[in-house]
């Protein structure tokens, strides 16, 4: 729809006021950039005060300090200057005149076919034509360029919006109207300071030329939502189809499922598949691979908390085995103090020897005594 001819003057006037005040507001911000590399370079001017100071007294452990606290500091000074830089290149050039700026303005009509100028909210929009990316849908959108608050924004990507017409959001975030746009606002990537520059210049159809090609086109490296699951991530297990937020990643196979087909470690509560647990034969609950073990006495399989508990049944065997050479040796024993104290062969002679010995005496004894009455009866005779 073709702009009135006063109205596009009167917008033409109002952006180059805007982009005036704009370009003063960013040479505000290189003031505020060069105080801050001022500061910065005072401070390690301090610093290297300091360092003299503690050197002509020998100060060593000072002087170590020191050098450290100046590393630092000078570590950071590239990156104020880059930031005084930027600052200062976003806020060079030369404004249009209101002509360039309405000449911008007319060429809109023989870039796109749609475009209009809400003279009371101050928009100037542009309809892209519907939108399809690696087969799939996503329709027509609206770029809407707040010309009314250029000079209040110092990110550009706040001075307009990218509404969908005919919304096919992503299945996992209804926000999220395109790979690259959520809530409204464009994730420019690459094309960012090309975007900027062609605001900041005046240069309105090139602008609309910049958020177009982007929309037009698939980052796989920078999506709010990847297109491969636009309409949702099908469950690697049953093949159910669900929202981002409803699936479960495996900590083991890597694969997306469902929460039917997904499940837990019993042991360390790791998300795992089902396919992917295994059953401990000792306490029967399932555990991912991380958490089984085998014991080293039988070779069992089983999960660490059992082995740790000695619940592996070879133990209870080696228990029992045990407890029936205790029970064994209680039954000798009590069978032994029955029958008391058991004498050895040796026990037996020794004490048989004493009683043979006296007996052997008495008879030498009794012959000696007949010895004499014997020879006493040979004499008489």
């Amino acid at each position: 729809m073709a702009i009135p001819e006063r109205a596009a003057l009167r917008l033409a006037e109002m952006i180059r006021d805007q982009l005036r005040l704009l370009q003063a507001s960013r040479h505000r911000e290189v003031i505020r950039r060069m105080r801050e590399l001022t500061q910065k370079l005072t401070h390690l001017n301090r610093l290297g005060e300091l360092l003299s100071f503690s050197l002509d007294r020998d100060w060593r452990a000072a002087a170590a300090d020191v050098v450290e606290r100046l590393l630092c500091a000078i570590r950071d000074l590239p990156y104020h200057a880059g930031q005084v830089e930027r600052t200062v290149e976003t806020g060079k050039g030369k404004l249009p005149s209101v002509r360039d700026i309405l000449a911008d303005i007319e060429q809109l009509a023989e870039e796109f076919e749609e475009y209009k100028y809400d003279k009371d909210k101050q928009l100037l929009v542009v309809t892209t034509e519907p939108i399809e990316l690696e087969g799939v849908y996503l329709g027509a959108f609206e770029i809407q360029l707040r010309a009314g608050e250029l000079a209040g924004m110092m990110r550009h990507s706040s001075t307009y919006r990218i509404v969908a017409l005919d919304p096919h959001p992503a299945a996992s975030n209804d926000a999220v109207t395109h790979p690259h746009v959520s809530d409204e606002h464009l994730c420019e990537g690459d094309a960012s300071a090309a975007i900027d520059a062609a605001l900041a210049g005046g240069r309105i159809c090139d602008f609309f030329h910049l958020v177009r090609a982007v929309l037009t086109t698939y980052n796989p490296d920078s999506p709010y939502v990847p297109l491969d699951r636009w309409e949702g991530v099908a469950c690697h297990d049953c093949g159910y189809t669900t929202d981002a937020d409803n699936v479960c990643c495996c900590e083991v196979c890597g694969n997306d499922f469902c929460d039917e087909c997904a499940s837990y470690c019993q042991r360390c509560n790791s998300t795992v598949c089902i396919g992917c647990l295994e059953k401990c034969r000792v306490c029967d609950e399932p555990v991912c691979p991380g958490c089984m073990t085998e014991c080293g006495s039988c070779g069992e399989s089983l999960c660490r908390s059992c082995l740790d508990d000695g619940a592996c049944p070879c133990h209870d065997e080696e228990e029992e085995e045990d407890q029936e050479e205790q029970e064994q040796e209680q039954k000798e024993d009590q069978q032994d103090r029955r029958e008391g104290p058991k004498e050895t062969e040796d026990e037996r002679q020794s004490q048989q020897t004493p009683s043979a010995v006296r007996d052997g005496g008495g008879e030498t004894d009794r012959d000696s005594a007949r010895g004499p009455a014997r020879q006493a009866g040979a004499a008489a005779a």
